[in-house]
């Protein structure tokens, strides 16, 4: 993981088979350095945002994200051209189109930033924080048997186990390109259950490894790869 995307190098490179993911504080950025290199559809999308910052946290993003890529591809970053799957998953197309895939999330002010070279990919970010009804929410995104182990868990520790189990299933939905729409409750199944999950990577199956990692303190974050072939397969592990 790299803690600053400025500190990408002119030329930055990644082998097929491998990933990066980067972070960046987007409140610490000017948008008015990002703006001329988003598309006419990502100004618009920026426009359309009610308030200044989440404009400002868009523009930003969509630039570092430009600009990152642009660094592996050894081109500019308003050539970026992007598609965008049924769920709005975006991808490289145009004559820059190949096997560089990336995804994007952010929490609040944190943005993580994921490339990888040959393989889909999905990440996902969250903010610890006290939720109202979180045994409630933990009924509706878990499996059966993750339900009965979080039950069990001491209450202290409920909570940093909802977001570490959340960001897990989320990045996986995301690697296939569906994000939350998937079938939440039925990924990660076995993996999460009655297993430690601390930092680091872990081999799912065969075509799919997830990487945990804390971007910042207070918060929780994942990065699923999966191997194109294993998207024919069924999401169930």
């Amino acid at each position: 993981m790299i803690n600053d995307w400025s500190n990408i190098p002119d030329q930055a490179c990644l082998a097929e088979g491998e990933s990066q993911i980067w972070s960046a504080w987007l409140d610490k950025e000017d948008p008015n350095a990002f703006w001329g290199f988003l598309s006419d559809d990502e100004r618009l999308r920026s426009r359309r945002f009610r308030d200044s910052r989440s404009a400002d946290r868009f523009t930003i993003s969509r630039g570092i994200l430009r600009t990152l890529l642009a660094g592996y591809l050894s081109s500019r970053p308003g050539q970026m051209v992007f598609s965008y799957g049924t769920y709005g998953k975006p991808e490289l197309t145009g004559d820059l189109h190949g096997k560089l895939k990336f995804n994007i999330s952010h929490s609040g002010n944190l943005a993580i930033f994921a490339i990888a070279n040959g393989l889909d990919v999905g990440v996902d970010i969250e903010e610890i924080h006290a939720m109202s009804d979180l045994e409630g929410t933990a009924a509706m995104i878990l499996s059966a048997d993750e339900l009965i182990e979080f039950k069990l868990l001491p209450t202290d520790r409920k909570l940093e186990r909802f977001f570490t189990i959340w960001t897990c299933k989320e990045a996986i939905l995301k690697a296939f390109g569906s994000g939350f729409n998937g079938p939440v409750q039925d990924v990660l199944t076995t993996f999460c259950q009655s297993k430690p999950m601390e930092d680091g990577q872990n081999d799912i199956s065969e075509n799919k490894q997830l990487t945990l990692f804390t971007p910042a303190e207070g918060f929780k974050g994942a990065m699923a790869l999966l191997n194109p072939l294993s998207k024919e397969n069924n999401h169930d592990q």
